[in-house]
Protein backbone atom coordinates (compact mmCIF):
# COMPACT_ATOMS: atom_id res chain seq x y z
CA UNK A 1 0.00 0.00 0.00
CA UNK A 2 1.42 3.40 -1.02
CA UNK A 3 1.65 6.34 1.36
CA UNK A 4 1.44 9.98 0.35
CA UNK A 5 4.44 12.19 0.84
CA UNK A 6 2.18 15.20 1.56
CA UNK A 7 0.73 13.96 4.85
CA UNK A 8 -2.90 14.56 5.73
CA UNK A 9 -3.12 15.26 9.42
CA UNK A 10 -6.37 14.55 11.22
CA UNK A 11 -6.30 15.71 14.80
CA UNK A 12 -8.14 15.14 17.96
CA UNK A 13 -7.57 18.70 19.13
CA UNK A 14 -5.36 19.84 21.97
CA UNK A 15 -8.43 20.03 24.21
CA UNK A 16 -8.67 16.24 23.96
CA UNK A 17 -6.26 13.47 24.81
CA UNK A 18 -6.52 10.31 22.72
CA UNK A 19 -6.64 7.08 24.67
CA UNK A 20 -5.88 4.30 22.22
CA UNK A 21 -4.06 0.99 22.16
CA UNK A 22 -0.49 1.17 20.86
CA UNK A 23 0.08 0.65 17.15
CA UNK A 24 0.75 -2.93 16.13
CA UNK A 25 4.05 -3.98 14.61
CA UNK A 26 4.25 -4.22 10.85
CA UNK A 27 2.63 -2.33 8.01
CA UNK A 28 -0.76 -0.75 8.65
CA UNK A 29 -3.81 -2.13 6.89
CA UNK A 30 -5.58 0.00 4.31
CA UNK A 31 -8.21 2.33 5.72
CA UNK A 32 -11.78 1.04 5.42
CA UNK A 33 -14.08 4.07 5.34
CA UNK A 34 -17.16 1.85 5.15
CA UNK A 35 -16.46 0.24 8.51
CA UNK A 36 -18.59 1.14 11.52
CA UNK A 37 -17.01 3.18 14.34
CA UNK A 38 -17.67 3.94 17.98
CA UNK A 39 -16.64 6.92 20.07
CA UNK A 40 -16.38 7.13 23.86
CA UNK A 41 -16.03 10.57 25.40
CA UNK A 42 -14.87 11.19 28.94
CA UNK A 43 -15.70 14.73 30.13
CA UNK A 44 -12.43 15.16 32.01
CA UNK A 45 -9.41 13.54 33.60
CA UNK A 46 -9.10 11.73 36.89
CA UNK A 47 -8.49 14.94 38.84
CA UNK A 48 -12.01 16.22 38.00
CA UNK A 49 -13.78 12.88 37.70
CA UNK A 50 -15.48 12.76 41.11
CA UNK A 51 -16.99 16.23 40.84
CA UNK A 52 -17.74 15.95 37.10
CA UNK A 53 -19.95 12.95 37.87
CA UNK A 54 -22.36 15.49 39.40
CA UNK A 55 -22.37 17.77 36.34
CA UNK A 56 -24.87 15.82 34.20
CA UNK A 57 -22.63 16.17 31.12
CA UNK A 58 -23.98 14.89 27.81
CA UNK A 59 -22.50 14.87 24.32
CA UNK A 60 -23.97 16.24 21.10
CA UNK A 61 -22.14 15.03 18.00
CA UNK A 62 -22.31 16.90 14.69
CA UNK A 63 -21.03 15.42 11.45
CA UNK A 64 -18.89 17.99 9.68
CA UNK A 65 -17.45 15.92 6.81
CA UNK A 66 -17.41 12.49 5.25
CA UNK A 67 -14.04 10.84 4.76
CA UNK A 68 -13.07 9.74 1.28
CA UNK A 69 -10.31 7.16 0.85
CA UNK A 70 -7.44 8.20 -1.43
CA UNK A 71 -7.00 5.81 -4.36
CA UNK A 72 -3.82 3.81 -4.02
CA UNK A 73 -2.90 5.26 -0.64
CA UNK A 74 -3.56 4.38 2.97
CA UNK A 75 -5.01 7.85 3.68
CA UNK A 76 -8.25 9.77 3.32
CA UNK A 77 -9.52 13.27 2.68
CA UNK A 78 -12.57 15.18 3.88
CA UNK A 79 -15.73 16.00 1.96
CA UNK A 80 -17.38 18.76 3.98
CA UNK A 81 -21.15 18.57 4.36
CA UNK A 82 -24.00 21.08 4.23
CA UNK A 83 -23.22 24.35 5.93
CA UNK A 84 -19.64 23.27 6.61
CA UNK A 85 -18.49 23.41 2.98
CA UNK A 86 -16.95 26.84 3.55
CA UNK A 87 -14.50 25.54 6.15
CA UNK A 88 -10.89 25.54 5.01
CA UNK A 89 -7.67 24.08 6.33
CA UNK A 90 -4.09 23.96 5.08
CA UNK A 91 -2.27 20.93 3.71
CA UNK A 92 -0.52 20.36 7.03
CA UNK A 93 -2.72 21.90 9.74
CA UNK A 94 -1.39 22.08 13.29
CA UNK A 95 -3.37 21.97 16.52
CA UNK A 96 -3.87 25.75 16.57
CA UNK A 97 -5.44 25.65 13.11
CA UNK A 98 -7.71 22.75 14.07
CA UNK A 99 -8.73 24.54 17.26
CA UNK A 100 -9.79 27.54 15.17
CA UNK A 101 -11.55 25.22 12.72
CA UNK A 102 -13.47 23.61 15.59
CA UNK A 103 -14.69 27.02 16.75
CA UNK A 104 -15.84 27.87 13.23
CA UNK A 105 -17.62 24.53 12.95
CA UNK A 106 -19.27 25.11 16.33
CA UNK A 107 -20.65 28.47 15.18
CA UNK A 108 -22.38 26.67 12.32
CA UNK A 109 -23.51 23.68 14.36
CA UNK A 110 -24.94 25.72 17.23
CA UNK A 111 -26.73 28.08 14.85
CA UNK A 112 -29.33 25.62 13.67
CA UNK A 113 -27.67 22.37 12.62
CA UNK A 114 -29.00 19.13 14.09
CA UNK A 115 -26.63 16.71 15.81
CA UNK A 116 -26.38 13.19 14.41
CA UNK A 117 -26.09 11.95 17.99
CA UNK A 118 -27.83 13.94 20.74
CA UNK A 119 -27.71 13.73 24.55
CA UNK A 120 -25.24 10.85 24.48
CA UNK A 121 -24.01 9.80 27.94
CA UNK A 122 -20.34 10.25 28.69
CA UNK A 123 -17.98 7.32 29.36
CA UNK A 124 -20.08 5.05 27.17
CA UNK A 125 -19.40 4.00 23.59
CA UNK A 126 -21.74 5.60 21.06
CA UNK A 127 -22.29 4.18 17.60
CA UNK A 128 -21.11 6.61 14.94
CA UNK A 129 -23.15 7.07 11.72
CA UNK A 130 -20.32 6.45 9.27
CA UNK A 131 -16.66 7.38 9.20
CA UNK A 132 -16.05 11.12 9.11
CA UNK A 133 -14.99 14.31 10.82
CA UNK A 134 -17.16 15.04 13.85
CA UNK A 135 -17.66 17.99 16.16
CA UNK A 136 -17.94 17.16 19.87
CA UNK A 137 -20.10 19.49 21.96
CA UNK A 138 -20.10 18.68 25.68
CA UNK A 139 -22.72 20.44 27.81
CA UNK A 140 -24.72 20.25 30.99
CA UNK A 141 -28.03 18.58 30.20
CA UNK A 142 -29.80 20.69 32.83
CA UNK A 143 -28.59 24.06 31.46
CA UNK A 144 -30.75 25.78 28.85
CA UNK A 145 -28.26 28.53 27.90
CA UNK A 146 -25.10 26.42 27.81
CA UNK A 147 -23.20 28.39 25.11
CA UNK A 148 -20.84 31.12 26.34
CA UNK A 149 -20.10 34.40 24.59
CA UNK A 150 -16.79 32.89 23.43
CA UNK A 151 -18.55 29.95 21.74
CA UNK A 152 -17.65 27.40 24.40
CA UNK A 153 -20.13 25.31 26.37
CA UNK A 154 -20.60 24.78 30.08
CA UNK A 155 -21.72 22.29 32.69
CA UNK A 156 -22.12 22.90 36.40
CA UNK A 157 -21.89 21.11 39.71
CA UNK A 158 -22.92 22.68 43.02
CA UNK A 159 -19.39 24.09 43.51
CA UNK A 160 -17.83 24.43 40.03
CA UNK A 161 -18.47 25.56 36.48
CA UNK A 162 -16.77 23.51 33.75
CA UNK A 163 -16.07 25.15 30.39
CA UNK A 164 -15.60 22.94 27.32
CA UNK A 165 -14.06 24.09 24.05
CA UNK A 166 -15.59 22.56 20.88
CA UNK A 167 -13.52 19.62 19.63
CA UNK A 168 -13.07 17.95 16.25
CA UNK A 169 -12.35 14.24 16.04
CA UNK A 170 -11.71 12.18 12.93
CA UNK A 171 -12.84 8.55 12.59
CA UNK A 172 -11.16 6.23 11.97
CA UNK A 173 -8.09 7.47 13.76
CA UNK A 174 -4.59 6.45 14.68
CA UNK A 175 -2.52 6.66 17.81
CA UNK A 176 -1.61 10.21 18.85
CA UNK A 177 1.98 11.37 19.11
CA UNK A 178 3.44 13.08 22.17
CA UNK A 179 1.86 16.39 21.11
CA UNK A 180 -1.63 14.97 20.72
CA UNK A 181 -1.42 14.99 16.90
CA UNK A 182 -2.72 12.11 14.83
CA UNK A 183 -1.04 11.51 11.49
CA UNK A 184 -3.40 9.47 9.31
CA UNK A 185 -0.51 8.72 6.94
CA UNK A 186 1.66 7.32 9.71
CA UNK A 187 2.35 3.75 10.69
CA UNK A 188 0.04 1.79 12.95
CA UNK A 189 -3.36 0.22 12.81
CA UNK A 190 -6.48 2.24 12.17
CA UNK A 191 -8.58 2.77 15.29
CA UNK A 192 -12.29 2.39 14.65
CA UNK A 193 -13.30 2.35 18.33
CA UNK A 194 -11.88 5.56 19.74
CA UNK A 195 -11.85 7.02 23.25
CA UNK A 196 -11.13 10.68 23.95
CA UNK A 197 -10.82 12.61 27.19
CA UNK A 198 -11.83 16.26 27.18
CA UNK A 199 -9.88 18.86 29.11
CA UNK A 200 -12.35 21.43 30.46
CA UNK A 201 -11.44 24.50 32.45
CA UNK A 202 -12.84 24.55 35.97
CA UNK A 203 -13.86 27.64 37.91
CA UNK A 204 -15.15 27.89 41.46
CA UNK A 205 -18.77 29.04 41.56
CA UNK A 206 -19.44 32.04 43.78
CA UNK A 207 -22.32 33.27 45.83
CA UNK A 208 -23.15 36.22 48.06
CA UNK A 209 -23.83 37.05 51.67
CA UNK A 210 -26.04 39.89 52.86
CA UNK A 211 -25.82 41.23 56.39
CA UNK A 212 -29.18 42.69 57.37
CA UNK A 213 -29.04 45.14 60.26
CA UNK A 214 -32.14 46.48 62.00
CA UNK A 215 -32.01 49.30 64.55
CA UNK A 216 -35.29 49.51 66.42
CA UNK A 217 -34.65 52.74 68.37
CA UNK A 218 -32.10 55.50 67.79
CA UNK A 219 -30.72 57.93 70.39
CA UNK A 220 -29.58 61.15 68.81
CA UNK A 221 -26.26 61.92 70.52
CA UNK A 222 -23.90 60.08 68.14
CA UNK A 223 -24.09 58.00 64.95
CA UNK A 224 -24.84 54.37 65.79
CA UNK A 225 -22.14 52.17 64.27
CA UNK A 226 -22.18 48.38 64.33
CA UNK A 227 -19.14 46.28 63.44
CA UNK A 228 -19.16 42.72 62.12
CA UNK A 229 -16.39 40.16 61.77
CA UNK A 230 -16.91 37.89 58.74
CA UNK A 231 -14.99 34.64 58.21
CA UNK A 232 -15.63 32.08 55.45
CA UNK A 233 -14.20 28.54 55.57
CA UNK A 234 -14.20 26.06 52.68
CA UNK A 235 -12.84 22.52 53.06
CA UNK A 236 -11.08 23.51 56.26
CA UNK A 237 -9.41 26.57 54.69
CA UNK A 238 -10.08 30.19 55.56
CA UNK A 239 -11.03 31.69 52.18
CA UNK A 240 -12.36 35.07 53.30
CA UNK A 241 -11.87 37.24 56.37
CA UNK A 242 -12.85 40.86 56.86
CA UNK A 243 -14.43 43.37 59.21
CA UNK A 244 -17.32 45.52 57.97
CA UNK A 245 -19.57 48.12 59.55
CA UNK A 246 -22.96 49.74 59.21
CA UNK A 247 -23.86 53.16 60.66
CA UNK A 248 -27.24 54.69 61.47
CA UNK A 249 -28.47 58.21 62.19
CA UNK A 250 -32.08 57.12 62.58
CA UNK A 251 -33.92 53.89 63.27
CA UNK A 252 -34.45 51.55 60.36
CA UNK A 253 -32.73 48.83 58.38
CA UNK A 254 -29.49 48.69 56.40
CA UNK A 255 -27.78 46.03 54.30
CA UNK A 256 -24.20 45.04 53.52
CA UNK A 257 -23.64 42.75 50.51
CA UNK A 258 -20.46 40.66 50.33
CA UNK A 259 -19.99 39.09 46.91
CA UNK A 260 -17.71 36.46 45.32
CA UNK A 261 -17.72 34.02 48.20
CA UNK A 262 -17.09 30.43 47.04
CA UNK A 263 -20.11 28.15 46.90
CA UNK A 264 -20.05 25.66 49.74
CA UNK A 265 -18.19 27.98 52.11
CA UNK A 266 -19.49 28.17 55.67
CA UNK A 267 -19.55 31.81 56.77
CA UNK A 268 -19.57 32.96 60.39
CA UNK A 269 -20.79 36.51 60.99
CA UNK A 270 -20.29 37.96 64.46
CA UNK A 271 -21.31 41.39 65.68
CA UNK A 272 -18.21 42.47 67.59
CA UNK A 273 -19.24 46.05 68.37
CA UNK A 274 -22.72 47.38 69.09
CA UNK A 275 -21.89 50.86 70.34
CA UNK A 276 -22.09 52.14 73.87
CA UNK A 277 -25.88 52.45 74.14
CA UNK A 278 -27.28 49.67 71.94
CA UNK A 279 -27.82 46.05 72.80
CA UNK A 280 -28.39 43.03 70.62
CA UNK A 281 -31.89 41.60 70.51
CA UNK A 282 -30.73 38.68 68.36
CA UNK A 283 -27.75 36.32 68.77
CA UNK A 284 -24.35 37.98 68.34
CA UNK A 285 -23.08 35.25 65.97
CA UNK A 286 -24.70 33.52 62.99
CA UNK A 287 -23.47 30.85 60.58
CA UNK A 288 -24.69 30.43 57.00
CA UNK A 289 -23.64 28.39 53.96
CA UNK A 290 -23.04 29.97 50.56
CA UNK A 291 -25.19 28.48 47.80
CA UNK A 292 -25.21 29.04 44.05
CA UNK A 293 -27.76 31.50 42.65
CA UNK A 294 -28.84 32.54 46.13
CA UNK A 295 -27.97 35.33 48.54
CA UNK A 296 -27.36 33.96 52.03
CA UNK A 297 -28.58 36.20 54.81
CA UNK A 298 -27.43 36.94 58.36
CA UNK A 299 -29.78 39.27 60.23
CA UNK A 300 -29.07 41.19 63.43
CA UNK A 301 -31.34 43.49 65.44
CA UNK A 302 -30.33 46.05 68.07
CA UNK A 303 -32.24 48.42 70.30
CA UNK A 304 -31.41 51.37 72.53
CA UNK A 305 -30.60 50.32 76.09
CA UNK A 306 -32.10 53.51 77.64
CA UNK A 307 -28.77 54.66 79.06
CA UNK A 308 -27.33 58.15 78.67
CA UNK A 309 -23.98 57.01 77.31
CA UNK A 310 -22.70 58.16 73.95
CA UNK A 311 -20.25 56.71 71.49
CA UNK A 312 -19.49 55.85 67.90
CA UNK A 313 -16.99 53.71 66.03
CA UNK A 314 -14.64 53.75 63.08
CA UNK A 315 -13.02 51.01 60.99
CA UNK A 316 -9.27 51.39 60.49
CA UNK A 317 -8.26 50.07 57.07
CA UNK A 318 -4.57 49.51 56.28
CA UNK A 319 -3.46 48.96 52.66
CA UNK A 320 0.13 48.35 51.63
CA UNK A 321 1.39 50.37 48.65
CA UNK A 322 4.06 48.10 47.13
CA UNK A 323 5.35 50.77 44.76
CA UNK A 324 5.73 53.42 47.47
CA UNK A 325 6.69 50.77 50.03
CA UNK A 326 4.55 52.11 52.81
CA UNK A 327 1.17 51.50 54.44
CA UNK A 328 -1.84 53.75 53.84
CA UNK A 329 -4.29 54.26 56.69
CA UNK A 330 -7.95 55.03 56.04
CA UNK A 331 -10.76 55.37 58.58
CA UNK A 332 -14.31 54.37 57.68
CA UNK A 333 -17.45 54.88 59.67
CA UNK A 334 -19.56 52.79 57.34
CA UNK A 335 -18.30 50.35 54.68
CA UNK A 336 -21.71 50.01 53.06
Amino acid sequence: MKRKGNLLLAFVLAVCAVLATPALDGAAKAVDVSKSCTLTVSPGGADFAEDLAKANVVIDLYKVADVVADDGYDTYNYKFLGGYTGLKYSGKPDNAEWTALAKEAAKIALNGDSPVVKDAPVNKAMNIPGCGLYLIIARGADIADYVTAEGNTIARTPEYTYTFAPSLVSLPSKEADENGNINTAGDGEWIYDLSVTLKPERDQRNGSLEIVKTLQTYESKDPATFVFEVNAVLDGRLVYSDVVSLSFTQPGQKFKLIENLPVGAVVTVKEIYSGAVYQLVTAEEQTVEILANEVASAAFTNDYDNSDKGGGAVINQFDYDAEAQHWNWTQHTDTE
